[in-house]
């Protein structure tokens, strides 16, 4: 099929796409179209996938991109290269691309991989990658500036850049960040890197390919908000896939679930995911090892775990006082806040971090860790004299691990670990009782 026929089809289907809801965190708009064209064409790796994609790419990252556009500029198989002399990366793509000349070492023996790529350095390695493919192209005279000139930082391009920056300007491999400014210094981003490598391919490829029909995720929905504790995730099966990548972020592009699987479908549970805005990437891994990706699909986890949403029948207990009633009542009003480690405020709580905050909006000072809680802050009660208020302590030896919020009838209130929200849980089977250590009595 032909390269104008790919690129028809691209924007019939990117059509389709703009119609739904926002697009991930990590994905702008401008860049939906060469990131859908790249993945058709198998330019994309995992690695970079995997990452947010608004953020800078490494050098490692930009030589697997490299080296899957000479693959299919060339239609080569890449020799397996086990001669490397660099002692801080094993990457393939990495020795492949200083094989053929594409990259440098820092050294003779680093490449420093996480590194990031600046833009000048990115039109650099394109301008190498298609020398190598042997691609017929003009490239600029190392003292030419006909189109750095046009940019008000154009200057700022180092000499040995030049050529480079010129002849991607010239072929629009690469294009301002605005009208006016190029920024060859800046650190360049993932989608960049994934766009000008596929401008890179739509400009030079000859030869004609069959264009991989990229997974579409078909549950859940784009936009839809999910309240089930478990729900399933499925997308259409690919020709010639062997494995599928499952990716899913949070709302900030950190991926929170990473797994490889044969089958088009996975289950996710409320044990992989805590209530908020995700979005899903399935990639499919093909017979001759290539990687194609789906456009993410947006969604909102929202499941309300019944033991965040009980309540506890303060009236029964006729010994609680006011001011104990008035302390529960608040870290009541807590429940569903997601695990956060390190976490002290509302938006996200560890285990003392909740106790001291609802302590503190009563009033009372207590120490910020378990162990230094345990170690100073109120009087030690038995298990038997247990009263709605006090802090109970689980743990091995005598170093508690976890603290809760103890509010009668065998229950607590508390922050128990990633993934999970400030909940109620039973004190009396389970860990909690074969780990219970102590309790403290700050309210007397």
């Amino acid at each position: 099929m032909k390269i104008v026929q790919k690129m028809i089809l691209s924007a019939i289907s990117l059509t389709a796409v703009l119609g739904s809801s926002a697009f991930a965190a990590d994905l702008s708009s401008w860049a939906v179209p060469g990131y859908q064209s790249a993945s058709e064409a198998g330019l994309v790796s995992y690695s970079v996938v995997s990452n947010n994609l608004k953020d800078s790419v490494t050098r490692e990252e930009f030589c697997e991109l490299a080296m899957n556009l000479y693959k299919k500029l060339t239609n080569e198989n890449l020799p397996d290269v086990s001669d490397s002399p660099f002692v801080d990366t094993d990457s393939v793509a990495v020795a492949q691309a200083y094989r053929y000349g594409i990259v440098n070492g820092t050294s003779d023996s680093t490449f420093t991989p996480d590194r990031l790529v600046t833009r000048e350095e990115m039109a650099k390695m394109l301008v190498s990658t298609l020398t190598a493919s042997e691609i017929v192209f003009n490239i600029a005279d190392g003292a030419d500036t006909a189109y750095t000139s046009a940019f008000a930082d154009g200057g700022d391009v180092s000499a040995w850049a030049m050529s480079s920056v010129n002849t991607a300007l010239n072929y629009e491999l690469m294009t301002g960040v605005t009208d006016n400014t190029l920024e060859p210094l800046s650190a360049t981003t993932r989608e960049q890197a994934i766009v000008s490598v596929n401008r890179s391919f739509e400009k030079f490829a000859s030869n004609q390919y069959s264009i991989a029909e990229l997974p579409q995720i078909v549950l859940p929905e784009d936009g839809a908000e999910i309240t089930t504790k478990s729900f399933d995730v499925k997308w259409t099966q690919t020709d010639d896939a062997v494995s599928y990548h499952v990716i899913v972020k949070n709302a900030n592009a950190n991926a929170v679930l990473l797994k490889d699987v044969t089958a088009n479908s996975i289950s996710i549970s409320n044990n992989t995911l805590s209530n908020g805005n995700y979005s899903i990437i399935v990639g499919a891994v093909l017979l001759d090892g290539s990687e194609i990706y789906s456009l993410p699909v947006d969604f909102t986890y929202n499941y309300k775990k019944n033991n965040t949403t009980l309540s506890i029948d303060l009236s029964k207990d006729k010994s609680i006082s006011p001011a104990v009633k008035s302390l529960i009542e608040t870290a009541q009003s807590f429940l569903g806040t997601p695990y956060l480690w390190g976490g002290t405020t509302p938006k996200g709580f560890d285990c003392s971090g909740f106790v001291q905050y609802v302590y503190g909006k009563h009033g009372y000072s207590i120490t910020r860790t378990t162990y230094t809680q345990w170690a100073n802050d109120g009087v030690r009660v038995s298990r038997e004299s247990l009263k709605p208020g006090d802090l109970v302590y689980f743990g091995y030896g005598d170093s508690p691990s976890h603290v809760g919020l103890y509010v009668g009838d065998g229950k607590m209130i508390h922050s128990p670990r990633t993934g999970d929200v400030v909940k109620y849980s039973t004190i009396e089977s389970g860990y909690y009782d074969d780990c219970y250590l102590g309790a403290l009595r700050i309210i007397q």
